[in-house]
């Protein structure tokens, strides 16, 4: 089980890098490729900044699965998985001393008629397409396709407080997964 999140979180990271990597100095990318306005800040109707993991429980109830990821002492991460009947739903939530508890990344993935849990704030949801990115977030991303991975995805970061959403895209062009981040 343990072997499995390490090998997930990798996973992650390293296909986080690649598709990434090319275009991001530090993980930013470059400034005109930098969205303007107001950063998205809400995902699942989860906010980064003000959710706690309790508010989340409220919402979706007791999580499927908890687990404990390796870190330093005085500090805790862990991720916490929902499977819903449409979506899947996956946090994770740090707490150490010093900075309390908070939520480090929201990452949903399903189908177009997922619900709350599958749209942004601004209302992206699971299932539209790049051209509903484009209306709703403007032109300012990074759209990377790297065919030996079957990946297709599209980095949107905010300029004034780099704020990430990462959106997984499927064959048909159409987002399966929406990831969302806080800055650094």
């Amino acid at each position: 089980m343990r072997l499995k999140l390490i090998s997930k979180v990798w996973e992650i990271v390293l296909l986080s890098s690649i598709l990434l990597a090319p275009v991001c100095r530090a993980d930013h990318l470059p400034s005109e490729l930098q969205a303007r306005g107001k950063p998205e800040k809400r995902l699942a109707g989860i906010h980064l900044e003000r959710s706690k993991l309790a508010d989340v429980i409220k919402m979706y109830g007791k999580p499927t699965k908890i687990e404990k990821q390796p870190s330093p002492p005085d500090f805790d991460m862990y991720d916490y998985y929902w499977n819903k009947p449409k979506a899947k739903l996956h946090l994770v939530v740090e707490r150490g001393f010093g900075i309390g508890e908070h939520i480090s990344l929201i990452e949903v993935e399903g189908s177009l008629d997922s619900g709350t849990i599958g749209r942004t704030g601004a209302g992206l949801r699971l299932g539209d397409n790049l051209a509903d990115l484009r209306r709703i977030y403007g032109r300012r991303f990074k759209v990377r396709n790297i065919p030996e991975l079957k990946t297709h995805g599209v980095m949107v970061q905010w300029r004034s407080e780099e704020y990430s959403l990462v959106v997984d895209l499927d064959r048909r062009g159409r987002i399966k997964k929406l990831l969302l981040l806080p800055p650094e």
